[in-house]
């Protein structure tokens, strides 16, 4: 591909997102570099990992939990909202390891995970978001086609952030299929080998539950997320008071 080729082909891709002004390149994607032999090279502008951010968020449909899920609007009636608040606000400032917060429908889980990535979404950092079930669904469906399935799963594997949304929800009185173990393995796992890689996974399932589930990868989720794993126990649906 020639650099013409290529400068279309960013154009093209920032040309989709609107509401984004980067003074740097002035949202041509590419900023002009000189070389230490005194050539001219084109390199990616910064902007373009939220760019593709944002356009990846926008198809998912986190774009609009990302305008009313913030830190701002985060209510802390009771001490253990307070303290979850603080511990997502410190990591997002210095994202390591996993984020993991699990409780029932209600307590929050996705509105201070979604806090969490738009914080780092804001940082330059590119986000990728999925909703465990319809995922699942989706690549169980493309497994018989590995060109969709590598084309579904590889920038999932990749990608700096990764926030599960719902991880391993299932209809009520089931429990996650073997296809269903194997998928989140397979997706974790890669990214478990990856240190540098932030995960994010909020879920009904407890980490005890998810260890009896299967302890492979249970045991993977408590050590990335070691110091940032919050179970809110007891918590009550806070949308039957609103």
């Amino acid at each position: 591909m020639t650099d013409a080729d290529r400068a279309a082909s960013y154009n093209q891709e920032v040309g989709h997102l609107e509401g984004m002004d980067c003074p740097v390149c002035r949202n041509k994607g590419q900023v002009a570099i000189v070389g230490e032999d005194g050539t001219l090279r084109l390199r990616e502008c910064s902007c373009m990992a939220r760019r593709r951010s944002l356009r990846h968020i926008k198809r998912s449909g986190l774009k609009e939990l990302l305008g009313r899920y913030t830190f701002d609007s985060w209510q802390t009636p009771e001490p253990w909202q307070t303290k979850l608040l603080a511990a997502a606000k410190e990591y997002a400032a210095a994202p390591a390891g996993w984020f993991f917060v699990s409780g029932r429908p209600g307590t929050g889980k996705t509105h201070i995970c979604t806090a969490v990535c738009g914080a780092l979404l804001e940082s330059g950092l590119e986000v990728r978001y999925l909703l465990w079930r319809d995922f699942a669904v989706r690549a169980k469906a493309m497994l018989t086609d590995a060109e969709d399935y590598l084309a579904l799963l590889g920038p999932l594997k990749r990608v700096s952030v990764l926030y599960i949304d719902d991880f391993l929800k299932v209809q009520r009185g089931q429990r996650p299929t073997v296809g269903d173990v194997n998928l989140a393995f397979e997706l974790l796992n890669a990214r478990y080998n990856d240190s540098a890689l932030v995960t994010i996974i909020s879920s009904e399932l407890s980490l005890s539950s998810l260890l009896e589930v299967d302890e492979a990868l249970g045991s993977r989720i408590i050590e990335r997320a070691k110091g940032n794993r919050f179970e809110l126990i007891g918590a009550q649906n806070w949308r039957l008071h609103q």
